[in-house]
């Protein structure tokens, strides 16, 4: 009998996919994918429902968070896995984000009208769904109204540093990050390691190394936005430290993602899924 697929990396309308929890289930298992985490960014609001839905479908489900932290070069997402989702310092540590970043998305409608490009913010609002209204949404809403043609072409030309719409994101410290995730009994790992922009490979160890000092469990080498030699050459990074690796599609919904799957020819292989399973019930807690 075939294996299914797992994936370790998908958002949903809690935050900014397209895919209402429940529905992000019935696609996974749709697409013989018999196990997935979700890993909304700075929420956990879609985690209930998502669990539910799994439990009724037959799917292995790892309730997980995407922290965006504060990092001097690139793009820094620290992964949270198995987390205790109602864990009250973690919680605290996620209305505070909400709560810092509540007007952000008034001043990316402002800095885009004032490059003459109008953005009823009540269609922006309307597309998260209740989520946490952020740049995906309001690209969302350019295409709509003719700005753009696609996602990809949306943020070529807004919304990133230099172009019209861009406002610094709000993101939580490192220290905050990965101490929450270890507090609330779940295991940090390394998102899609090329984002961090180091200069090398020796570089990025360097860094990697202050990470596992701090707790780092494993690595997302199987990330679509690395090419196959940089996914062999994290794996073997991560297997030098004992570390965890891990692999998702970061799916959305609407970025031409395929569940299950971490580039157009790379299915996300079970055993990562198994293997984090078995990292969790050696060496986290419990409940």
């Amino acid at each position: 009998m075939k294996r299914p697929l797992c994936d370790l990396h998908l958002h949903t309308t809690a935050s900014d996919g397209i895919f209402s929890p429940a529905a992000l289930i019935d696609h996974a298992a749709a697409n013989d994918v018999g196990a997935v985490a979700v890993t909304d960014h700075d929420t956990v609001d879609g985690l209930d429902e998502a669990s539910a839905r799994a439990a009724a479908a037959g799917v292995e489900f790892v309730p997980g968070i995407e922290f965006s932290v504060e990092h001097p070069e690139g793009s820094f997402h620290l992964l949270g896995y198995y987390i205790d989702h109602r864990n009250e310092s973690l919680l605290k540590l996620i209305g505070y984000l909400k709560e810092r970043r509540g007007t952000r998305i008034h001043r990316i409608i402002d800095d885009l009208a004032r490059h003459g490009i109008d953005l009823p913010l009540e269609e922006v609002l309307a597309v998260s769904e209740g989520g946490s209204p952020g740049r995906p949404h309001v690209a969302r809403v350019l295409i709509k109204h003719g700005y753009a043609s696609d996602m990809k072409d949306a943020f070529a030309n807004f919304l990133v540093r230099g172009k019209p719409g861009f406002v610094k994101k709000d993101k939580a410290t490192l220290e905050e990050a990965m101490g929450h995730i270890i507090d609330a009994g779940g295991i940090p790992v390394l998102a899609h390691p090329i984002s961090l922009e180091c200069r090398d490979m020796k570089e990025f160890e360097q860094v990697l190394d202050g990470l596992v000092e701090m707790g780092l469990g494993g690595i997302e080498a199987c990330a679509s936005m690395h090419r196959e030699e940089e996914v062999r050459e994290f794996e073997r990074i991560a297997e030098a430290r004992h570390l965890l690796v891990t692999g998702g599609s970061d799916f959305h919904g609407d970025k031409n993602e395929k569940i299950g799957w971490y580039g157009e020819n790379n299915p996300i292989p079970w055993r990562l899924f198994e293997e984090l399973d078995s990292y969790k019930k050696k060496n986290m807690p419990a409940g």
